[in-house]
Order: C-alpha cells, then sequence, then structure tokens
C-alpha cells in the first residue's frame, strides 16, 4: 500500500507559509528537453498533480483532502484548486492547480503543497481553477447523472446516453457505445468561438470507426466536425449549402487500445490543426471569412444517427481561443500517466498542525489530579480578580463622572457651604461626600453664630473650628482613599501568586513524570512528552491568569491616582476657601 520515510525538518530560515500546517513538498516543473519540452512561457496553466503512495503520505493529510493546500514559489501566493478524486484506500488523489507561471525550457519552477491540519476549513475553488478561455472542464467521473462542468462557466451538459463510472487514464470516464449514444452541450454566450477555438479530450479506441463523429458543431450558416474515419482523425469546417469547405488531411493515427489525447484548434485566417499527445500532426488553413458556428456542441453520434463513435472518453476541454502548442504539449505532459513534467519533492516537516484542537485536546486527556487542583485554584483566583476589575471599573467610571458634576456646580459658587445638592444625584462622588463631611461642620458654625455662641467671631471660621474643618477633611479623605484602593489586593495576589502557583504545578508534575519513568524502568519520549506539557500546562494557566491580572491593576491604579490627585486639591481648596471666609455666611 505505501513506504514510510522519514520526514525532512524546515529550518525557520526557509520559511513556512502557514503554522497550522504540519507538512509540505515541493512540486518542481521540467519543462527543458529531458522533461516536457516546453519553450514558452505560460500563465494560469490547470495542472493535473496526481498523487499515489509513492509520492504522497495519505495518513499526514484528512481522509477528504481538506487541508491540502497549495502556494506558489514566492511561499506567499495560494493557488487555486480542485480535487477530482481521492481515496484514502487506494492511496489515490487526482487534484487540478492552477498555476500563474510556468516557465519554458527550465527546471527551476515550483510550487509547494502543505497539507496536514485537522482544522482547515474549505480551500477548493473548482471555478477559479481554470483560465479565462477554457469554457468547459468535463472530468466526466459521475457515476450517473448528466457531466458536469467544473469551471465557473456551468456548461453542464443537457444530454447523454452511455456508459458512466469506467475507469478512465485520470480517474473515471464514458464509453459511448454507437448509434445514438452522445454528450451534448447547450450554446451559450460563453461559448463564442468568434476568435477561434479548442476542443480537447482523452480517447480511446478499440476497433475501427465508421466515420464517427467525435466532436461536431454546427448552426444555420456552418457545420463543424472532428469525425474518426477507420484509425484516422480528421477535422473539417463546411458552409451550409455545401459550396466550400476546409478540411485536414487524414494522416492522424490513433493506435487502437490505448489513450491519446487529441487536441483541435481552429481560428479564422490561421489555422486548422489536428494535435495528437501534445504534437501537431497536420493543419490547414482556415480562410478569414469563414464563420464558425455556434450551436450546441455534441461529442459522439449526432442526431441523425449515422456517425456513432464507439470508444472511451475523458477529460474534456473546451476553449474559446486556439491554444498554442506548447499549451497543448503541458496538457499532455501533466495529465498523461508517464508524468514527464512533475516530479514531487521529499515530505517537510514544519509548521504548527493545528495546535488549538488536536494538542489542547491531549493536554487535557493527561492532566493530573495534582494538576488539575493547581488549575482550579488558578480558575477561581481569575474569577475573583475578573469580579474585581469588573466592579471596581464600573465604581470608578460613575465616581469620576458624578466629581465632575460636583465640581462643576461647586466652582460657580464662592459661598464654601452653598453647594449642597439634594435627592442622592451624587452619591457615588467621593469629592462630595467630602464636601458634606466639611459642610456639616460649617453649618455647625453657622448655628452657633445665630445664637451668640463665642465661637462665632463674625469673620471667616475661628481657630477651633477651622482645625475641626481641617481635621474632618483630612479624615474623610483618608476612607476615600481606603475605598478607592479596597480590593485591589485581589489583583496583586493573582499578579504575584499565579505565576508561582503554575510554577509549583508544573514542578511537581515534571517530578512526578519521571518518578513514574524511574519506577517504570523505561524511558521513552512518547512516555513522558505528554505528562510534561501536561505539567507546564499549569504554569501556562498562571500566566493566562497573571498577565490580564496585571494590566487590569495597572489600568485601575492609574484611574485611583487621578481621583486621588482631585481629592487632595479639594480638600486644600476648600479648607483655604472657608478659612477667607467667602461668601455670605450670615
Amino acid at each position: 500500500m505505501g513506504f514510510t520515510t522519514l520526514p525532512n525538518i524546515c529550518s525557520a530560515e526557509e520559511g513556512w507559509w502557514n503554522e497550522g500546517w504540519q507538512y509540505r513538498r515541493k512540486i518542481s516543473f521540467n519543462t527543458t528537453p529531458t522533461g516536457a519540452d516546453i519553450q514558452e512561457n505560460l500563465s494560469d496553466v490547470p495542472v493535473l498533480v496526481r498523487l499515489h503512495s509513492g509520492n504522497f503520505s495519505f495518513t499526514s493529510a484528512r481522509d477528504d483532502g481538506g487541508d491540502i493546500r497549495f502556494v506558489a514559489g514566492d511561499d506567499t501566493t495560494l493557488l487555486k484548486h480542485h480535487i477530482e478524486r481521492i481515496d484514502t484506500l487506494d492511496e489515490i488523489a487526482l487534484i487540478w492547480v492552477k498555476v500563474p507561471r510556468i516557465g519554458g525550457g527550465s527546471d527551476q519552477g515550483f510550487i509547494w503543497m502543505y497539507y496536514g491540519n485537522e482544522n482547515a476549513l474549505g480551500g477548493q475553488d473548482s471555478g477559479g481553477s481554470f483560465g479565462a478561455s477554457q469554457v468547459g472542464a468535463y472530468h466526466l467521473g459521475e457515476v450517473e447523472g448528466l457531466p458536469q462542468d467544473a469551471t465557473a462557466n456551468t456548461n453542464h451538459a443537457v444530454v447523454f446516453s452511455g456508459g458512466q463510472g469506467l475507469p478512465g487514464v485520470i480517474g473515471n470516464g464514458v464509453a459511448l457505445n454507437g448509434a445514438g449514444d452522445r454528450m451534448e452541450i447547450a450554446a451559450a454566450p460563453s461559448m463564442d468561438w468568434s476568435a477561434g477555438f479548442s476542443l480537447s479530450a482523452w480517447v480511446r479506441i478499440n476497433l475501427s470507426q465508421t466515420d464517427a463523429w467525435l466532436f461536431s458543431r454546427q448552426d444555420s450558416d456552418t457545420a463543424f466536425v472532428v469525425g474518426i474515419d477507420g484509425t484516422k482523425v480528421y477535422a473539417e469546417i463546411t458552409v451550409a449549402d455545401g459550396s466550400r469547405k476546409v478540411a485536414t488531411d487524414q494522416s492522424t493515427d490513433l493506435a487502437l487500445g490505448s489513450w491519446h489525447l487529441v487536441t483541435v484548434t481552429g481560428t479564422p485566417g490561421g489555422r486548422l490543426s489536428i494535435h495528437l499527445d501534445g504534437m501537431e500532426m497536420t493543419w490547414t488553413d482556415l480562410p478569414r471569412d469563414f464563420s464558425l458556428p455556434g450551436g450546441d456542441i455534441v461529442i459522439g453520434d449526432a442526431d441523425a444517427g449515422e456517425h456513432g463513435f464507439i470508444g472511451d472518453l475523458d477529460e474534456v476541454g473546451i476553449y474559446t481561443q486556439p491554444l498554442s502548442n506548447d499549451r497543448i504539449r503541458t496538457s499532455f505532459a501533466t495529465q498523461g500517466p508517464e508524468g514527464l513534467m512533475l516530479a514531487y519533492g521529499p515530505e517537510i516537516m514544519g509548521g504548527g498542525g493545528g495546535v488549538p484542537a488536536f494538542y489542547l485536546g491531549t493536554i487535557l486527556r493527561n492532566i493530573t489530579m495534582d494538576g488539575l487542583i493547581v488549575i482550579g485554584l488558578l480558575m477561581v483566583l481569575s474569577i475573583i480578580s475578573w469580579l474585581v476589575f469588573l466592579s471596581k471599573t464600573g465604581f470608578l467610571y460613575l465616581a469620576g463622572r458624578e466629581n465632575r458634576n460636583f465640581l462643576a456646580a461647586y466652582k460657580a459658587s464662592d459661598d464654601p457651604a452653598g453647594t449642597l445638592i439634594e435627592g442622592g444625584k451624587l452619591n457615588n462622588s467621593n469629592l462630595y461626600r467630602i464636601y458634606r463631611a466639611g459642610y456639616a461642620v460649617i453649618e455647625k458654625y453657622l448655628r452657633s453664630e445665630k445664637a451668640g455662641s463665642a465661637d462665632a467671631t463674625g469673620a471667616g471660621l475661628s481657630g477651633p473650628t477651622l482645625k475641626t474643618l481641617r481635621t474632618e477633611l483630612e479624615k474623610n479623605f483618608i476612607n476615600e482613599t481606603k475605598r478607592l484602593n479596597s480590593n485591589l489586593t485581589v489583583l496583586t495576589m493573582a499578579i504575584s501568586g499565579g505565576p508561582f502557583l503554575g510554577l509549583l504545578g508544573t514542578v511537581w508534575g515534571v517530578m512526578n513524570t519521571f518518578a513514574a519513568m524511574a519506577e517504570a524502568g523505561e524511558a521513552n519520549i512518547m512516555a513522558i512528552a505528554p505528562g510534561v506539557a501536561s505539567a507546564l500546562s499549569t504554569t501556562v494557566v498562571g500566566l493566562i491568569v497573571a498577565i490580564p491580572a496585571l494590566f487590569a491593576y495597572n489600568f485601575l491604579v492609574s484611574r485611583i491616582k487621578d481621583i486621588t490627585v482631585d481629592l487632595t486639591v479639594f480638600v486644600d481648596e476648600f479648607a483655604l476657601k472657608a478659612e477667607n471666609g467667602s461668601g455670605d455666611t450670615a
């Protein structure tokens, strides 16, 4: 079924497209004469990647291939791809990748294939896997129903009669068995041949044909046919009245019993050509005034039933421009079974491999009871610290807002006892609580003055009263400061105690792991790794508790410091204002 190799380890200098993927392989292109022999620089080429046990480890990827990605040689650009077939039991996968550029006459071009991420989502883009000129791509892998177009044009077959689910050159193919068997694709705006066309299909015949039509298309003006007479392939275009016809000679021979890639291209004012297995075999000039037909495209027998095709088909392609010779040769080189163009490098290990889901589950399953106790304590500490932070943040917000409201009213009055606000509108204001305490002293002074007390001087506050006022203000200042700083000890415990509790759990867990290893009398990395990982998890949890608590503590301290400064300034200003006897105290 396969073989096992030790993966290479990727160094940090080599780079890695995405740390979520564990493995990658380099897929190299050889377009030199020793490979596919392609001299033209090509762009946006759909390349077939064939995976099997000899070039891919199926156990390293997901069964559905959903984690397979292709990246350009820059290790940055993600390439469009879709999976035609993947079978982990037979260890076979067929994947189409649109390669943005393939250099001619070079063996230096390559792309990366990444895999090994259980959490990968989506990734496939069938419609984006083909070039803009390809308006029909039929993998013919269906076991029933109408063949489907894999391009974004959705030019699905509207009629099909024949055998399906049969082995082809690329996965499954279809068999047409003579009169009446055909595949028909309805005319559509996307299939405009005014600028030329290309048609391709993998074909296998096992017996000589009697003027069988492989492709045909016609409208009221022109009829186009690609036929097989005996074992010879030909192409012809005829005007409706039969007065003019352009046809290739019948020199292209299909060997019986083997698969061949047949490609026909044409453009007005250019050539009408037949290519076999990537090589141009025959051609004829196509006058510019010959219009190409725009009707339905029929693969196999036409409606008349006189040109039945008997043979097997796979991977049909329809294009709205004539493909170049090198482009056709590239299709043969990548789709054919010989593998002339692609070379697969060794498996390289790197990246993170989906840590959040896979390894976290392993750690949780291996945490010991002592580790759970430490983590439980840390969680309790974390919950309490968050409650303190949230409640304290709300309290400071209300206090700051009501302090600003009070100061606005206080500064608008020159009378130190003239800013008493009723109705409990400033219950959360620290400044207002201090002001009320001072107001009570001044109010007592005013009553004694009206009663003719010896303590009343009639101008400002007396020395004893002023001393009483300052004492009351300072006492309330201290109380408010204590109130502002209350419960901050919980955050300091989380900051300093969280990491130490986590470290305690780690040291204890590692000690138990090595003790168990000594008791068993053997050591191996697979046995101790889960225990060490779970032991280290307590330190991680401790840091998770401490780091937010540190940020929360610094935030709260800065807010408390601002309010404390306001309290200090207010106490001095209020005492000074009362001492000078500002305002009407009568």
